[in-house]
């Protein structure tokens, strides 16, 4: 009866029944002492097959996670590699026109050169007209030199070092201080970031400067400028620093943002629509970003995300 019962029990579950000390000394006891010791067997069995079942789990989980990051690196690797190509093309292309655009430029400087020293005093009359042309001339030639620095980054690209971000932008303020003299712009600084990124100093300044600009002329009615820097750090432990610089302004509209890093876009009359298209190039020349987005509050922000230990991209180091 004994038996039975356990026998009842295993099958509806009861791994642990066991049918016990047996008084009995005869074939009944020792059959049911053998019982017992099957179903010890059993749960040994078991248990073993449980944990290799929660082992292989573990792999196979800790497997997927693998061949997860393995493909992720693989396509980041693959789209890095179509960007270098096709940078690289756009490069050859950009530079091959700015070349050809220099020598006409030379030629009209040359000849306005010429002439004024011709005319004299003569040229007192038209002079507005020919400084309206020398500024154009000079605005021919800052796009020119903005084209080749992105077609030929390595000829422009100057000495690495461990920036403090908090430093680059109170020098850059200083530098643009004759904008914010002529306006009602308070500025709000809070600098957190105890890293250091790697970085060219003039390129790193005339990223901010070019943020900093844009940020002035986007409140010619006063406001408030935002200068933040924070650490930061990527999933496989690199550490960096955003450096974040925000206005007050009305924001970007859907249709601006979208299109705000591409070349020769601007909302500006006087604008070359190359300044953040460089700074963006410069910026992803260490491995860094820049990212634009509009502040909950109002205006508009743009973070710079660089890194202790700069990731020299392809397309730069082959160009």
């Amino acid at each position: 009866e004994q038996m039975n019962r356990t026998m009842r029990q295993v099958e509806e579950g009861q791994s642990a029944a066991r049918v016990g000390p047996v008084e009995a000394r005869d074939e009944i006891g020792a059959l049911a002492t053998h019982l017992d010791q099957l179903l010890d067997v059993i749960d040994e069995k078991t248990g073993s097959l449980q944990r290799w079942g929660e082992e292989l789990d573990r792999k196979v989980a800790e497997r997927t996670r693998e061949l997860a990051t393995s493909t992720e690196s693989l396509q980041q690797t693959q789209q890095q590699l179509v960007k270098s190509e096709k940078l690289a093309a756009i490069g050859q292309l950009t530079a091959s026109i700015a070349h050809e655009i220099n020598n006409p430029i030379a030629v009209i400087q040359g000849n306005l050169d010429l002439m004024r020293e011709m005319l004299g005093a003569h040229a007192a009359p038209v002079a507005a007209e020919i400084k309206l042309l020398d500024e154009q001339v000079e605005r021919m030639r800052l796009i020119v030199t903005q084209l080749l620095q992105y077609a030929r980054p390595t000829e422009y690209a100057g000495y690495v070092e461990a920036l403090d971000s908090g430093r680059v932008l109170e020098d850059s303020l200083v530098l643009v201080g004759h904008l914010l003299a002529r306006t009602r712009i308070e500025v709000g600084r809070r600098f957190l970031a105890t890293a250091r990124v790697g970085c060219n100093r003039q390129e790193l300044q005339q990223v901010v400067i070019n943020l900093l600009v844009n940020a002035i002329h986007a409140m010619p009615q006063g406001g408030v400028l935002t200068l933040a820097t924070r650490d930061t750090q990527r999933a496989d432990g690199r550490s960096g620093v955003v450096i974040d610089v925000g206005d007050s302004g009305p924001g970007l509209p859907a249709h601006v943002l979208e299109r705000l890093f591409r070349p020769f876009f601007t909302t500006k009359s006087d604008g070359t629509g190359l300044g953040l298209w460089i700074s963006l190039g410069l910026v992803e020349r260490y491995g860094g970003s820049i990212e634009a987005h509009n502040a909950p509050a109002g205006g508009a922000v743009f973070s710079v995300t660089l890194w202790t230990e700069p990731q020299m991209p392809a397309a730069a180091a082959a160009a």
